[in-house]
């Protein structure tokens, strides 16, 4: 259900790599080699997963309520320090570590100290609520071009900015709403490419930032016009949540897994070449691979420092797919 290459830099001046494996109950990793050992288990099975490493520390949570956050360190694994809320996801952001998709309370962005993601009740940490009680919750966060861009949905969908670089001052947070009618179905669907930020809607339609800023909600404004009738018609809505979104900039391509209609797995992966759109294409170019069942996606840089793209399947195994597309 999960995938993540986790560097830690340390102090020693040799970093380490540990590549992160969720499945089923169990988080994995490969103690630096090729065999895979289990880190912890408990888990709620089928959860969807969130990684992110700040401060050198790998913070692992999920969409289950029942799952708390955990950091691991390559030596210590334990619940996340420093009572944080029980938060599906988590990003760093302007040397602060960010949360949200806390179910007692949807709408509300968490912040911690400042350089401490193992503190979130001391002086400097807070919250923001991003228009509660509007019948969506907060679905996905990302930092991007010095602001913080926040997505809600799955109903009525809103994206916001989070201006500023701390809570109080000359630069203080601040929101700004940026759309609404548009949102993201889950942090793992939101991806980066080329200059932009793209993400998958709870529609299965594919949009992006700049796109939607010029034209706003409307059909020509999406990066899947051109498939938007497959996406209505062949995929299941209701599993929009499983999407993994992953971007390879040494191709050009975007690789999307999601479930079709009436399954039950992501038996499905779209691939969005945008490399024509520099030369003026207006969309990017689509392909439909459905030779794979992928429940994850990761890139992972391999021994010679390149990244590879890796895919999670539904029977246990891991496999590099740089040379598919």
């Amino acid at each position: 259900y999960g995938l993540y290459d986790y560097w830690r830099q340390g102090n020693a001046g040799s970093p380490t790599q540990r590549r992160v494996i969720h499945a089923g109950t169990v988080i994995y990793q490969d103690a630096g080699g090729a065999a895979f050992s289990s880190l912890f288990t408990g888990l709620t099975d089928a959860a969807v997963p969130c990684y992110t490493t700040f401060n050198d520390l790998l913070i692992i949570s999920s969409d289950a309520a029942a799952d708390v956050p955990r950091s691991w360190d390559q030596t210590t694994v334990h619940n996340l320090a420093g009572s944080p809320p029980n938060f599906s996801f988590s990003i760093p952001h302007k040397n602060r570590q960010w949360a949200a998709g806390v179910y007692a309370n949807p709408s509300r962005l968490y912040y911690s100290v400042n350089l401490d993601p193992e503190d979130w009740t001391g002086v400097g940490s807070g919250s923001i609520d991003i228009d509660p009680n509007d019948g969506d919750l907060i679905t996905g966060i990302i930092s991007h071009k010095n602001d913080l861009w926040v997505f809600k949905g799955p109903y009525t969908g809103s994206i916001h900015r989070i201006t500023g670089s701390a809570p109080t001052g000359s630069d203080a947070y601040a929101r700004i709403p940026f759309i609404r009618g548009l949102g993201a179905a889950w942090i793992n669907g939101i991806f980066r490419y080329s200059d932009d930020i793209g993400f998958v809607s709870p529609r299965g339609t594919v949009h992006s930032l700049a796109a939607t800023a010029a034209f706003g909600d409307f059909n020509q404004a999406y990066l899947s016009y051109p498939i938007n009738s497959y996406l209505r018609a062949e995929l299941a809505h209701s599993r929009m949540r499983q999407v993994w979104a992953v971007n390879d900039p040494w191709t050009g391509n975007v690789l999307i897994s999601a479930t079709p209609s009436g399954a039950s797995t992501n038996t499905r992966t779209l691939n969005m070449d945008y490399r024509f759109l520099a030369a003026g294409d207006r969309y990017p170019r689509w392909a439909l691979w459905d030779s794979f069942a992928l429940g994850a996606l990761g890139m992972v840089v391999d021994t010679g420092n390149r990244p590879r793209m890796w895919g999670g399947g539904y029977t246990g195994t891991v496999q590099d797919y740089e040379d598919q597309y």
